[in-house]
């Protein structure tokens, strides 16, 4: 059920992404159509399993041009951190494969949306301006990819080990996961309906 719900969500942003104008300059609309060719092609074995495991090689790319093109104060040290961040991932899965999903990109992109979230919110901070925070589309952005970022990393850390000592707990933390991409991608949706 939970999965069904995902998926409509999912389908429901990349439609979104075409129609609304700024999310259409912001090029979410690339984004989505990755989401949905990544999670239900791996969903439904339509794609080979290894473009699932390496998505962190095409997610980090475009939420550093993304957050880059957001504020032109911090696009530097944006570029330079989303760099590292993708060449650290072609040394992980050089040495680890793509049989399976990588706990270490996986958790480096965790951090890097934690980043660049946090970067956003505190240039918004330092720099107000007039038009509320809410009214933002990199607020619902920044704030997605920080909740869905945060329980990441404490779902996939410990997941090989429950796997082998507590499956039934691993089974809840996977569950409760579940709900929460699935609220990101809401206040993902959200964000796609603003205006500036």
């Amino acid at each position: 059920m939970l999965t069904k719900i995902y998926f409509f969500i999912i389908l429901f942003c990349l439609g979104a992404s075409f129609i609304r104008k700024v999310s259409r300059q912001n090029l979410f609309y690339i984004y989505f159509l990755l989401v949905v060719i990544i999670e239900i092609g791996a969903f439904f074995r339509i794609i080979p399993r290894d473009i699932y495991n390496s998505s962190p090689l095409y997610y980090i790319p475009f939420f550093t041009f993304y957050f880059a093109n957001q504020k032109k104060t911090n696009q530097k040290n944006i570029y330079l951190i989303g760099s590292i961040a993708f060449i650290s991932c072609i040394f992980f899965y050089a040495f680890e494969g793509l049989e399976e999903y990588s706990i270490y990109a996986g958790t480096l992109m965790s951090i890097v949306y934690i980043v660049y979230s946090l970067l956003w919110l505190l240039s918004q901070i330092l720099n107000t301006d007039e038009n509320p925070l809410l009214k933002k589309q990199a607020f619902w952005i920044s704030t997605s990819l920080l909740i869905w970022a945060v329980f990441f990393i404490f779902r996939s850390i410990p997941m090989y080990s429950l796997n082998n000592n507590d499956l039934e707990f691993l089974i809840q933390i996977n569950f409760g996961f579940q709900i929460i991409t699935i609220f990101s991608y809401l206040l993902f949706l959200r964000g796609l309906f603003c205006k500036i």
